[in-house]
């Protein structure tokens, strides 16, 4: 019978293994199904015990160590203890014996091995680990190199077994089960597999240099070991919530065991072994992986093991004896580079600075001092894989955990002593700039020729510096702050000589052009280059170095920049600063006392400066010659630093320096002068830069920078450069014609946030007439043609109408409250007209997706601020344009996920969008009183997005889902409708309705945790909406008793994030509220199909509690709130037992 089995297997193995062109489909799924067969066989220990002795297949011999493990947990209730320990026995001798068997094969037999122990581990006829330590012990000792292995094997594989994480095997074991084994494993004998690695550990650190490589071999396996312990997720007294039920592995885990290890893990003479472990090992990559990584580990030990602060500083101080020594004795090589820096930040990580400074002072100096040598050290190297773009970019990753160890330490900066830091962040800045610039001053690698890189390919896929290493240049700029009196006038100085080389260097093309008499001869540009790439980054750092990112705060000067200007006042001489900011053109050393210049402007008027220097080379027609990478850096320092320091509100500052007072403050000439400088700067970029997008873009956010404060707006207007840009744009001739849409929409909307910046209203009126006039007689110049259906195809006439509608998309965004109800009425023919557009240009999905833009940019900024009469009038236009776009897409669109998400279905989410703001007034009026109440039979904003749902839902596939922009503005425009108009809902068409409930069941499991979120929600109002309104019976009432079964399964027999709690209970009461007959009926089947009977009883008891008869089944916030914390509980009690692996 057992020969029988094994033939036929060897025979399905064959077919199951073979080429496709050999065997047909039909062959291979007959073969498969015998293998299935075969797993599924009673009582098959015997039969593969024979196999197992017998076959010479690979293959089988897997499946049939799998079949055992299988069998062993199906059939455990019918086996003996004896039974179960010879077979346990039998497959470690045969592990033994047949010591040449494929590493797949033989792990799948440890595998069995291991979880046979962890069945037993809490049933009396395990026999618990006790005989496998005993084996293992065996075989070590046995001084034959591949029975040491198998005896580290077998270790890996009792690990990865009992960790209750993604490696643990699905066995069919409940939550809870592999949980109470882990605990167990933990107090019983993960510390003997610790101390079983460090008995290996101290015998192979007896053995001379170099170890044999029978040694390494051991030495590798035993460090993977000791690095699984140390990296093990010890379980808490009390566990999480959020943890129950799942079987993932955090990506961070710290050292935090319990009071049993401080015996081992607090002993000295431990950590003492493994760094000098890690000196025999670091010869070795893998090997010094491993090393390396037990030490990070060790460096993250927290928790309760330490009694006291004393202790924990104890072990501090004898941690760093061994690591100090260590980076004393040795040269890094590069793979121990990122091992070192996680150990650096885990020591700063979970030692508070307190427990550093009660170290003798040589401990923490030296471990600054060589954090600040291999930061510097790590940096150097990363700048030279950057220059030479390598894919392996091990120092950029170990130089940016080293950067997020100095943010750790300077965060607490004010506890240590004065100036403590200050000569480590001034060599890591140091460094830092040198890197980035070229010599003499800085090391930067001038190698992209040298290794054959194409600057045009790295152009194309390399992202803007600024935003690649944006991480990086924040924490430089913050250790800059740490020593401002050092990195500020450094950075000036720099910066000043490298635009006066420039300079130098225009002025001697220019002549040299003008000796050949021709203005197209080109030169060796290899210095101006260099000179380019230095200013480029000498403006990122600065940047960083004086501004804060400012994400949804205030900007603001930074206070160690204004306590370092206002602690220079002494020195400063006002007026000299003023000149030295108003003189762009001279050298500043050309300026007598220009030492007296505050640091802080002199920086600034350094980069003023350069911006001289790019406008003179632009009119002496040397455009050629500037960089446009430099010059939208430049444009974007300067959009930074006016948000933080031009005009500022004195009233956010305790102090303010009267340096920056004078030359950026409100009412002041210094002000006045800075800002026509800089909008003189944005008009030279316009008519010089119209085919540089990146830097018009960046150059007119500096202008919308400007204006974007009110109150600053005032300021701006004085200056007469804005009247003349505003008949600039009114011209329509180039550079204007020429702007790109995203141009053209910064200026627009710069242009009318300066029309509202004028007090008197002529003066406004008459501005914005330039710029709004303009526009309307281009844009009925264009569509009164008589010729307009006839010429309306041609590609110049669909330039000019995208240019226009760009134009009114501006002017949109341009609006605020104080101009708000002059732009709606400016905006409303142009959007009515556009509807007609809509049906002349339906092919046209550019021109279709600007108009539903224009329409969902006036919806979303006007429609809360209008009257009754005004909002109808936006509704109407609005379901007209929607009308006309359904007339023109519905059964036309075709879903192919291939294409690009932006280019196809971009309508699509702007429609979305649309409806979307269409709903904002049902929660958010500021809209006037209307005098006359509305007379029935207008639409309602309800109506419109209705309508354009019955449009949409049809295209809304389970494939165009998957794009996550779609999919989120999809879900919330269904959130906002449930919420607002549930019902709504009970009158759709069938189809629809269908269509919209698929959606929704699709999303709660399909597209993370956000769009479950979302699916609940709408799932939670809907039912509110039948039981507040007795629809029993209805068709939505009949859904909700579907989505009951969905939610109550998900929420206790599937994966599921516990953060979602709050808004999965709630969508789960009110839905038993709807239907309490079938929530029974759930609950009932759910505890009939418990096999055990402690299981069953637990669970009745938890369902009992969850809905006590205290608990009124009526959807109101008390009973909500009540029912919440009951789940919350009854999760915590039975999820562990239900949920299966």
């Amino acid at each position: 019978m057992a020969d029988q089995s094994m033939q036929e297997l060897e025979h399905a193995t064959q077919i199951v293994l073979a080429p496709p062109n050999i065997v047909t489909s039909e062959q291979r799924h007959a073969a498969e199904a015998v293998i299935l067969s075969f797993r599924k066989t009673k009582l098959p220990y015997n039969t593969c015990k024979f196999i197992l002795e017998n076959t010479k297949s690979d293959y089988v011999l897997f499946q049939t160590a799998t079949t055992l493990k299988e069998a062993i947990v199906r059939e455990w209730n019918l086996l003996s203890a004896d039974d179960i320990e010879s077979l346990r026995s039998f497959l470690l001798r045969y592990i033994t014996k047949h010591i040449s068997l494929q590493s797949y094969v033989r792990e799948q037999i440890l595998q069995t091995v291991a979880v046979i122990l962890k069945r037993g581990t809490l049933d009396p006829k395990g026999s618990g680990c006790e005989n496998m330590f005993t084996d293992v012990t065996s075989l070590i000792s046995s001084g034959n190199v591949t029975m040491q292995l198998v005896a580290c094997s077998m270790l890996t594989s009792l690990l990865n077994e009992y960790s209750s994480s993604s490696r643990t095997s699905n066995a069919g074991f409940t939550w809870e089960f592999h949980n109470r084994c882990k605990r167990t494993f933990e107090t019983s004998n993960l510390k003997k597999v610790f101390l079983f690695c460090l008995q290996v550990l101290n015998e192979i650190d007896g053995q001379p240099t170099p170890l044999t490589r029978e040694a390494i071999a051991v030495l590798n396996r035993v460090l993977s070991i000791t690095e699984q312990v140390l990296s093990w997720e010890f379980t808490p007294k009390n566990l999480m919530r959020r943890r129950i039920g799942l079987f993932e592995t955090n990506t961070y885990v710290t050292l935090k065991p319990n009071e049993a290890w401080r015996d081992t893990l607090l002993d000295r003479n431990i950590l003492q072994l493994f760094f000098k472990i890690h000196e025999k090992a670091r010869f070795n990559s893998e090997m010094a992986h491993h090393s390396i990584q037990c030490l990070g580990q060790l460096a993250s030990l927290n928790g309760s093991i330490f009694v006291n602060d004393e202790a924990r500083t104890q072990y501090l101080q004898s941690f760093l004896d061994g690591f100090l020594h260590l980076l004393a004795s040795i040269d890094l090589q590069d793979f121990e580079n990122l091992g070192v820096a996680t150990t650096f930040k885990n020591l700063l990580m979970m030692f508070p600075l307190p427990c550093f400074l009660a170290l003798p002072d040589t401990h923490f100096q030296a471990l600054v001092d060589h954090m600040t040598r291999l930061t510097c050290h790590m940096g150097r190297l990363a700048a030279m894989e950057e220059a030479l773009h390598k894919d392996d970019t091990i120092y950029m990753e170990g130089y940016e955990k080293m950067l997020e160890t100095w943010m750790q330490l300077i965060s607490d900066v004010k506890s240590l002593p004065e100036g403590a830091l200050k000569p480590q962040a001034s060599q890591i800045f140091n460094s830092y700039l040198q890197c980035h610039i070229s010599p003499p001053d800085g090391i930067r690698s001038q190698n992209c020729a040298e290794a054959g890189v194409d600057d045009e390919e790295i152009d194309e896929l390399d992202q803007d510096d600024r935003d690649k290493f944006s991480d990086q240049l924040c924490c430089i700029g913050a250790l800059a702050r740490v020593i401002p009196e050092h990195s500020i006038p450094l950075l000036a100085k720099v910066l000043e000589e490298r635009v006066s080389r420039l300079n130098g260097q225009l002025q001697r093309l220019q002549q040299q052009r003008e000796s050949l008499g021709s203005l197209e001869a080109s030169f060796d540009t290899s210095i101006l280059n260099i000179l380019h790439e230095d200013l480029h980054w000498l403006i990122l750092v600065a940047a960083h170095v004086l501004t804060e990112e400012a994400e949804g705060e205030t900007p603001m000067i930074p206070a160690d920049i204004m306590a370092y200007s206002i602690s220079n006042s002494k020195n400063v001489d006002i007026q000299t600063t003023l000149k030295v900011l108003s003189s762009p053109g001279e050298r500043v050393d050309d300026i007598p006392g220009s030492q007296t210049t505050d640091g802080v402007v002199r920086l600034i008027s350094a980069v003023f400066r350069l911006c001289e220097v790019e406008t003179r080379a632009v009119n002496a027609q040397l455009t050629d010659c500037v960089s446009p990478q430099v010059g939208s850096s430049t444009m974007w320092f300067l959009k930074r630093w006016v948000l933080s320091y031009l005009l500022p509100d004195e009233n956010y500052y305790n102090q303010m320096s009267m340096a920056l007072q004078s030359a950026f403050g409100r009412d002041t000439e210094g002000a006045q002068w800075t800002i026509n400088f800089l909008i003189q700067k944005v008009i030279c970029n316009i008519t010089t830069w119209s085919s540089e997008d990146h830097l018009l873009v960046d150059s007119l956010k500096v202008l919308v920078a400007l204006l974007k404060n009110g109150s600053k707006s005032v300021f701006v207007v004085k200056c007469n450069l804005m009247w003349d840009l505003a008949r600039l744009e009114a011209s329509n001739k180039p550079p204007i014609s020429l702007l790109s849409p995203s141009a053209r929409r910064l200026l627009l909307k710069a242009l009318i946030m300066a029309g509202s910046g004028f007090k008197d209203t002529s003066v406004k009126e008459e501005f914005w007439k330039i710029i709004l006039q303009s526009i309307h007689d281009r844009f009925y110049g264009l569509l009164c043609q008589e010729n307009f259906t006839k010429i309306c195809q041609s590609t110049e006439v669909r330039e000019s109408v995208c240019c226009l509608l760009e134009s009114l998309l501006g002017i949109a965004q341009g609006t605020r409250v104080d101009n708000m109800e002059r732009l709606f009425l400016y905006l409303s023919p142009f959007m009515a007209e556009n509807v007609k557009l809509i049906d002349v240009y339906h092919e046209y999905e550019t021109i279709v997706s600007l108009i539903l833009e224009l329409l969902s940019e006036v919806v979303q900024r006007h429609l809360c601020y209008l009257g009754e009469t005004n909002s109808k009038k936006l509704y109407d236009i609005c379901l007209s344009a929607i009308q006309m776009y359904s007339k023109h897409n519905t059964g036309k669109r075709t879903i192919d996920t291939s294409e690009d998400e932006e280019n196809k279905f971009h309508d699509i989410l702007i429609v979305m969008e649309l409806l979307t703001n269409l709903l904002s007034k049902d929660f958010l009026d500021f809209g006037p009183p209307e005098e006359t109440p509305h007379t029935n039979g207008q639409v309602e904003g309800a109506d419109v997005v209705m309508y354009g749902l019955n449009m949409l839902v049809p295209l809304m596939s389970a494939e165009l889902l998957k794009f996550p922009s779609l999919c989120s503005q999809y879900f919330k425009l269904l959130t906002f409708l449930t919420d607002i108009h549930p019902e709504k809902f009970t009158s759709l068409p069938e189809n629809l309705f269908k269509a919209l409930v698929a959606s929704i069941e699709h999303g709660l499991t399909a597209f993370g945790p956000d769009i479950t979120k979302m699916c609940l929600e709408i799932i939670t109002s809907l039912a509110t909406h039948v039981f507040e309104s007795n629809l029993t019976g209805s068709v939505l009432h009949t859904t909700m008793s579907h989505f009951l079964k969905l939610v109550f399964h998900m929420l206790l027999l599937e994966s599921f994030d516990m953060d979602l709690i709050e808004t999965a209970s709630t969508a789960l009461f009110c839905l038993i509220c709807c239907h309490q007959d079938q929530y029974r009926e759930l609950v009932n089947q759910l505890l009939q199909s418990q096999i055990e009977e402690q299981y069953k009883q637990r669970l009745l008891v938890a369902f009992n509690n969850l809905t006590p008869p205290t608990l009124t089944m009526t959807i109101n916030r008390q009973s909500k709130i009540a029912f919440m914390q009951n789940f919350d509980q009854f999760l915590v009690n039975v999820r562990g037992f239900l949920c299966i692996k």
